[in-house]
């Protein structure tokens, strides 16, 4: 894997992040601060850009490639759309990296230290910028809710047609 500091211009939202709906939650000054704390990560297909049992605190963003998710060497998902937010739990909780992200292809991701970004904007002092950050996030773990909600009840009525069929 490859590290590429971002440098960007101030005010200014470069393709491809200008369609990313993450960014679209901010104000532009909260945009600087965000660009500031990001880098660039290439991963090639076999390279792991998350380990299971890890402590971290970025969050990724995928701009290009597909990756897969894994708990315990079990594929659970793939994640392959432009924009998709992953490694998020970990900075919400505080907590280890519940799993593994390996990408698939070659991929390119926009690398956000929350750690850092805190160092650089404490909670206590940024009250409108960590309420856009934490209901984007809100947003997406909706989103994965219904999702996963869905996928349940799908399961479920096959569940019960197969038994019904015996």
């Amino acid at each position: 894997m490859k590290e590429f500091a971002y440098i960007h211009e101030e005010g200014t939202l470069p393709e491809p992040l200008n369609r990313i709906a993450f960014f679209e939650s901010f104000q532009s000054g909260h945009l600087n601060d965000i660009l500031y704390s990001s880098y660039f990560l290439q991963a090639d297909p076999g390279d792991e850009v998350i380990r299971q049992g890890q402590d971290d605190t970025r969050i990724f963003i995928l701009l290009t490639g597909e990756l897969e998710v894994s708990k315990d060497g079990e594929p659970l998902a793939s994640i392959s759309k432009p924009g998709e937010i992953f490694g998020e739990m970990s900075v919400l909780g505080d907590e280890k990296r519940a799993a593994s992200v390996v990408a698939r292809s070659n991929t390119l991701c926009l690398v956000i230290d929350q750690q850092f970004l805190r160092e650089l904007k404490p909670e206590e002092d940024n009250a409108s910028y960590y309420a856009a950050f934490y209901g984007f996030i809100s947003r997406v773990l909706a989103a994965r809710l219904k999702k996963a909600s869905e996928l349940i009840t799908r399961l479920e009525k096959e569940l019960e047609e197969v038994k019904a069929r015996k």
